[in-house]
């Protein structure tokens, strides 16, 4: 879950949400930063389906130790059988969305210290090394493919996460290509400018859903679950638009 704090009870962003936020930001890019147009549909899928089969509603396996709903960014163990699940799943679709969830998972939890952890990457990346090689691609191609899916997801994390509150400088995202971050800022009117631009059209609309609790702490679970109200989730609504460039005008005499 990601989890912001209102004046009474909690904002509520579900990771699958979350993912399919991240999957209409990819829908809307231009087409030319995806290297691969064969496994463009995959990797579309890839990016809904890379935070599927989030935590289970079970105990206080949701709850901080006071009761709050607990935020992703709290979890500091790496639910190993959660990950293990989405791996399984994606080798029953594609191959490919094989490659790109498990080049997610090298990125968050690369630095794990958990041995578990570390057999399971490195037995991911033999995988994705027979899978490229029976493929036939290049480890840069899947690499910029994977960069495309780093972008919607972080992009589509900052605007649920509400980074924006209290920020006066742009938040700073991890280029698609090159080497230059993408720059994007909240104006005064709560739309968004990014630069450089990396859609389609000049303004672009994406939506998620989100749900509010009625108190601020939980003895299990089950309580926070029935305190949402899931047939009538709220919509939260992102309006961004290409950064427009000042020109200084230099008025020559002679």
């Amino acid at each position: 879950m990601i989890v912001n704090p209102l004046d009474k009870g909690w904002k509520i962003f579900f990771h699958k949400a979350h993912a399919l936020l991240a999957m209409d930001i990819g829908l809307n890019l231009k087409r030319e930063f995806w290297p691969l147009p064969m496994y463009w549909g995959a990797g579309i899928e890839s990016i809904a389906q890379h935070d599927n089969n989030q935590p289970k509603w079970h105990k206080r396996d949701n709850l901080t130790s006071s009761g709050a709903p607990l935020d992703y960014r709290q979890r500091k163990d790496v639910d190993l059988e959660q990950v293990k699940s989405v791996f399984q799943n994606a080798k029953y679709k594609s191959s490919f969305i094989v490659l790109m969830v498990s080049a997610h998972f090298q990125k968050l939890y690369g630095d794990s210290k958990e041995l578990e952890v570390q057999q399971f990457l490195d037995s991911i990346d033999t995988s994705c090394g027979e899978i490229m090689s029976n493929l036939g691609l290049k480890k840069e191609q899947v690499t910029q493919c994977y960069q495309v899916l780093r972008f919607c997801d972080d992009l589509s994390l900052a605007l649920c996460q509400n980074d924006f509150e209290n920020q006066r400088d742009p938040i700073q995202i991890d280029p698609i290509s090159g080497s230059d971050p993408i720059s994007i800022s909240q104006l005064p009117d709560g739309n968004f400018e990014l630069a450089p631009w990396v859609f389609e059209k000049d303004k672009v609309m994406f939506y998620t859903e989100y749900y509010t609790t009625t108190t601020d702490f939980y003895s299990e679970d089950e309580v926070l679950k029935n305190d949402l109200d899931l047939l009538h989730p709220m919509r939260k609504e992102f309006i961004l638009k290409k950064k427009r460039l000042s020109h200084n005008h230099v008025f020559l005499s002679g």
